[in-house]
């Protein structure tokens, strides 16, 4: 049996109920004892432990009380049966209480990112020619010799939103972005998409979860398992940023959905589909209080495609754009810094 994130409903208590000063130590050493035994790692325990807490509370103790716990050999304290019953239960309980925006505001203690300071901090500064970013992005992004998918098609759903669907333009990543020099960036009326891992190009290994064949590229296709997407939609795009920049995570690239959310991808570097799967869950769980999407589960996901624009759900101009990339980076420090 694969094991998964277990949280005790005693310490979901104590994540719901921030102490008050005086009290907040005690109550952290409590909370980070119990993540670090049931097997989150130092940087997921520290993610979820910042949230709870203004400024008045450092990072410097908190990393300490981690750093501490994580020396202790402490083991987790229930099996996992209990632990899918009791999470899917705590998901539902956070997504009815908690504003995303509340949560957010918190969580960054007053500090505040915007467009311009990302460009600033990007270690790949985007050009100024913003339909130049879908280049940088697949170089950055992908190997060579690897193949890139990037969908243009769409249906709309009942709630009047874009979706993605059908096979696509498939290219090894060189060729990709020779397309996009000789032919233009693949677009149409709801912008673009690109799948965030490479895939195989095998149609015949594209199964749906039943085994039947797929009109579309699935997770069967992935041939490497690199990235997560995070996604908020129910808070200000300013917020979102903000949030972003200071996630303690490996963020490869943030960009502008042309709609009103951000995209972050995480890279994760996960050695197969079932480590993937526990990773998001993990980090997902963690990151509900504050609205990050849940959907975005599957090494299949695609996102925005920088350097496209979209008409359909743009409140603004419309424009996919890049706000930062960091291909190279797998540390957890947060863009930006206390």
């Amino acid at each position: 049996m694969n094991r998964a994130l277990y949280i005790p409903g005693k310490t979901r208590a104590e994540l719901s109920a921030p102490a008050p000063e005086g009290r907040r130590h005690e109550q952290m050493k409590k909370v980070i004892i119990s993540l670090i035994g049931n097997g989150l790692s130092a940087d997921a325990v520290f993610a979820q432990v910042r949230g709870m807490y203004s400024a008045t509370v450092t990072d410097r103790e908190i990393i300490g009380l981690i750093q501490w716990a994580s020396r202790q050999g402490f083991t987790p304290c229930a099996p996992q049966l209990q632990y899918r019953l009791a999470n899917r239960k705590l998901l539902r309980k956070s997504a009815a209480i908690i504003d995303p925006g509340l949560a957010i505001d918190k969580f960054l203690a007053g500090g505040h990112t915007n467009e311009t300071d990302l460009r600033d901090a990007s270690p790949w500064r985007p050009l100024e020619d913003w339909r130049v970013d879908p280049i940088m992005f697949v170089a950055g992004m992908f190997h060579a010799g690897e193949l890139v998918n990037i969908v243009t098609k769409f249906y709309i759903d009942d709630k009047a939103k874009a979706n993605p669907v059908g096979w696509g333009l498939t290219l090894e990543r060189d060729a990709m972005m020779r397309h996009f020099c000789d032919k233009g960036i693949p677009q149409g009326k709801a912008g673009a998409w690109i799948r965030l891992n490479p895939i195989d190009g095998i149609k015949a290994n594209a199964k749906n979860k039943n085994g039947t064949p797929s009109n579309g590229w699935t997770d069967a296709n992935i041939t490497a398992f690199r990235f997560i997407l995070l996604e908020i939609d129910d808070a200000p795009l300013d917020l979102q940023l903000s949030f972003f920049a200071k996630l303690p995570l490996p963020i490869n690239a943030i960009l502008l959905s042309g709609g009103k959310s951000a995209h972050s991808i995480i890279r994760v570097n996960a050695p197969n589909a079932n480590t993937y799967r526990r990773t998001v869950a993990e980090m997902l769980t963690l990151l509900a209080r504050f609205g990050v999407d849940q959907a975005n589960k599957n090494p299949s996901r695609l996102c925005r495609l920088p350097g496209a624009q979209r008409k359909i759900g743009a409140p603004g101009d419309g424009k996919q754009r890049l706000l930062y990339l960091a291909p190279d980076r797998t540390d957890s420090q947060p863009i930006f810094r206390e």
